[in-house]
């Protein structure tokens, strides 16, 4: 991993980008192939699987006017874990807070990604 804040923007980055080919190419060098993606509905394994996941996350909330920004961040030994926050493209109140727990290999290749909702925009 070159620095945890390159890490970090560049892992924000993918969850924002808006070109599904560029998406893949993004998770295809930020996971490992075999890499495992989870969050509170499903896990996702590999490449393909991580990629449909970003883009159903991508369909629900960028598409419609939201973006991930980072909060806060933290490295200890091969984990990562990043405070995140879903926001209006344009600034404005905070809508929805998740915790990423990501553990990383020897080369900083993503190995399992467990998403936590802080704040889920569909709980009322």
């Amino acid at each position: 991993m070159s620095t945890i804040a390159d890490f970090v923007e560049r892992y924000t980055a993918v969850w924002n980008e808006t070109d599904p080919g560029l998406r893949s190419k993004q998770i295809r060098e930020l996971w490992e192939p075999d890499g495992h993606y989870a969050n509170a509905s499903a896990e996702y394994r590999g490449h393909e699987r991580i990629a449909a996941a970003v883009t159903e996350a991508h369909d629900d909330f960028v598409a419609n006017g939201f973006e991930f920004t980072v909060h806060a961040y933290q490295i200890n030994h091969d984990a990562v874990r990043i405070t995140w926050h879903m926001v209006p493209a344009g600034g404005g109140e905070v809508l929805a807070v998740g915790t990423e727990f990501i553990v990383v290999d020897a080369a900083g290749a993503i190995v399992s990604d467990y998403q936590f909702m802080d704040v889920d925009p569909t709980v009322p």
